[in-house]
């Protein structure tokens, strides 16, 4: 086996910040884990794979550039897709990750589009390397559009860089499929397929590949709040008649208030029918209840709520959107939550989704 090398290996990691945004999003929604890739998980692992693979040892495997490219809008209306988008990128600079936005552009059909993401991504890349400003390049995409870059770089002159690739194929519960690009997987020098490496089941345990995803945040059960006008060692007084304590989805305070006037749920609700083919296709009409960066929920009482993602809604952009908005849509099982959830059936919305005006 040949020496470890004793030199400081500079690594410059460059991501396509939609592209990596929508992988993320894949494990927070889609994915099992249902836990959004970690940038400082996703850089030791970019260290461990660049040590075994230049053999040097990891100490010495130095992450000099960092830099994310995507295209921005101007949001309004929306202050859960906001919010969302800026604790991506506080977790991306908090890692050292310089962000670089280009407008989006407003195509024929009226649609916000990103263009010259990968023009800026690989202009800025090949001067970075021109000045010798690190040893390993490792790209985070899958569009071919980056395949001139790749081939630049690892025929540079007497020194060529050596490209890392790290990319993911997948499939959303919405139908969505992204797929890397074969030509820029057989170009670059060390191809990682990311969705393969994470699903294998010899990496369960592999603390580098569970380091990848943040922890899960999972609230603990609210206790039963105490009724009004009790005290310790007295008797509650009984409700007045004129207050009603069982109004579906309704309490005194307001749609979706907790009325303190309600007994306390119970500890094990009865488990949800399934839905057949029929009532899945009807067309149901209700509100948004939350919204995030990916999407976000449609109220209902007696599934917990529905999931839709921007994608699918067809008569409004994803900024035009707002808490309490009427959506139109239908539904379709979700096997992934529903596993989850021990065989109690549930349901995603999806498209077409019109909002109501």
């Amino acid at each position: 086996m040949a020496a470890r090398k004793k030199t400081v290996l500079k690594i410059g990691i460059f991501y396509d910040g939609h592209y990596f945004y929508k992988a993320s999003n894949y494990y927070k929604f889609d994915h099992i884990r249902q836990a959004r890739i970690s940038v400082s998980g996703l850089h030791s692992f970019i260290c461990n794979e660049v040590s075994v693979k230049q053999n040097v040892d990891i100490e010495l495997c130095k992450i000099v550039e960092a830099h994310y490219f995507r295209g921005r809008a101007i949001k309004s209306g929306n202050e859960k897709a906001i919010v969302g988008e800026r604790y991506f990128e506080d977790a991306l600079t908090r890692e050292g990750v310089n962000l670089h936005y280009l407008p989006l552009i407003r195509s024929a059909n009226n649609e916000l589009k990103e263009k010259g993401i990968d023009v800026s991504l690989s202009l800025t890349a090949y001067k970075k390397a021109a000045s010798k400003a690190f040893d390993v390049f490792v790209l985070i995409a899958g569009d071919g559009d980056y395949l001139p870059l790749v081939r630049e770089l690892q025929a540079m002159g007497s020194t060529p860089i050596d490209v890392m690739l790290l990319s993911w194929d997948f499939e959303c519960a919405n139908g969505d499929v992204t797929i890397t690009s074969q030509d820029l997987l057989e170009e670059v020098k060390y191809p990682l397929q990311m969705a393969s490496i994470i699903d294998d089941r010899l990496n369960l345990k592999n603390p580098v590949i569970t380091g990848l995803f943040e922890p899960r945040q999972i609230e603990p059960p609210s206790a039963p709040a105490m009724p009004l006008n009790t005290s310790l060692g007295a008797e509650p007084r009984s409700l007045p008649p004129s207050i009603p304590t069982t109004i579906p989805g309704i309490s005194p305070l307001g749609v979706g208030a907790v009325s303190p006037f309600a007994p306390p749920a119970p500890l094990y609700a009865t488990k949800r029918k399934a839905l057949t083919e029929a009532e899945m296709a009807q067309e149901r009409i209700s509100t948004i209840l939350s919204l995030n960066d990916s999407g976000g929920w449609i109220r209902d009482v007696e599934y917990n709520n529905f999931y839709f993602f921007y994608t699918d809604v067809v008569n409004k952009q994803p900024e035009e959107l707002a808490i309490g908005m009427t959506l139109q849509f239908h539904l379709r099982y979700d096997k992934i939550k529903s596993e989850q959830k021990d065989g109690e059936p549930s349901y995603r919305a999806v498209g077409p989704i019109y909002a109501v005006d």
